[in-house]
């Protein structure tokens, strides 16, 4: 086999090595890293208790579920696993590629904000043969409500998506089902996409307004038996105050996904 066909099969198909080690990763996330990240985190809290010591964090009030209590397991592929300031971790990743596994025939992924483009790559992997749909603020729009205090280093990136733009060859079909979409999920257009969404992650700016706006926007963009998942949640004081005011409000039913920072709802 020649260079320019071992990455990928003559069918189109990724790879034997490639698939692998991206499967690899997938089941080291949810097998090993969660696991033992949980285990350190209780033990981290008991020593912390015994010595009075404080968490710099803020209180939430959505109960917390297993990730496979609310999910079904899929073999999933992770790839550009390496963390970068602003992305989800580990694990977080890999329940994002579980929950864009499960979506039905016909559906499609909603992504609110991009970022670098690490999210949207695994999202697109996972959920073929479906098409990925990502939003990003350009760094020369105005934002339509005031970001969050330390966010604005998010926005003001060269171009949204460098990530999965800059994609290993083996997982080119995958980046070919990506449409970046650019403006504020604020004012954007988002009627052509409404009631279609298999997966909706909302990933954009952390402030209280910005979250409530774009968690309404999520549940028009979401089909019926749909999942929407909202990242930062115990984090960012602006995404835990909307989505506990949400919860209280309307009794939805939001879960706080144990060992992480995601919030999962079911439409």
């Amino acid at each position: 086999m020649n260079e320019a066909s071992s990455a990928t099969d003559t069918d189109g198909r990724v790879g034997a090595w490639p698939r692998l080690a991206a499967s690899a990763q997938g089941f080291y996330a949810l097998s090993v890293y969660l696991p033992v990240s949980l285990l350190a985190r209780r033990l981290r809290d008991r020593s912390r208790a015994r010595r009075g010591v404080q968490r710099d964090t803020h209180a939430t009030a959505l109960p917390q579920v297993a990730w496979n209590e609310i999910l079904a397991r899929y073999p999933i592929r992770l790839v550009e696993t390496d963390k970068a300031d602003g992305n989800v971790n580990l694990a977080e990743l890999a329940i994002l590629a579980q929950a864009a596994a499960a979506i039905p025939p016909g559906s499609s992924v909603v992504e609110i904000g991009t970022f670098d483009g690490r999210t949207t790559l695994n999202l697109a992997i996972n959920a073929a043969p479906a098409r990925v749909v990502t939003l990003d603020l350009p760094p020369d729009e105005h934002a339509a409500f005031a970001l969050a205090p330390g966010e604005r280093q998010y926005v003001d990136k060269p171009q949204p998506g460098a990530r999965f733009r800059a994609a290993a060859p083996p997982w080119q079909a995958a980046v070919q089902r990506i449409t970046q979409l650019l403006g504020d999920s604020v004012t954007f257009d988002w009627s052509p996409y409404a009631g279609r969404a298999g997966l909706v992650f909302v990933d954009g700016s952390h402030a209280y307004d910005y979250v409530r706006r774009d968690s309404e926007t999520a549940m028009r963009l979401v089909a019926k038996g749909g999942i929407v998942l909202w990242h930062d949640y115990g984090r960012w004081e602006g995404v835990s105050r909307a989505l506990d005011e949400l919860e209280a409000q309307r009794r939805l039913g939001l879960r706080h996904i144990a060992g992480t920072s995601l919030v999962i709802w079911r439409a």
